[in-house]
């Protein structure tokens, strides 16, 4: 087992294997900001604070696309 792991190490596969988990991990976070900012869209008169939060989420959703879409991820 421990042969077959340092080979795997040594494997590109491996690489392709942690880049598609960050790829996910990285959708759940944008997931979650979507989410966030979609309860922040129902909120029709937003205080200031809700307005900056929700101005936050949409440019966390923008950066996290950006860089899903650097690892080869499908939006």
């Amino acid at each position: 087992m421990n042969k077959l792991f340092e080979n795997l190490m040594k494997s590109s596969a491996m690489y392709d294997l942690m880049d598609a988990v960050v790829v996910e991990r990285l959708k759940e976070s944008r997931d979650v900001c979507i989410e966030q900012r979609e309860q922040l869209d129902k909120i029709d008169n937003r205080k200031p604070h809700q307005e900056e939060d929700w101005q936050d989420m949409v440019q966390d959703i923008h950066a996290l696309d950006r860089i899903i879409e650097y690892y080869g991820g499908n939006l």
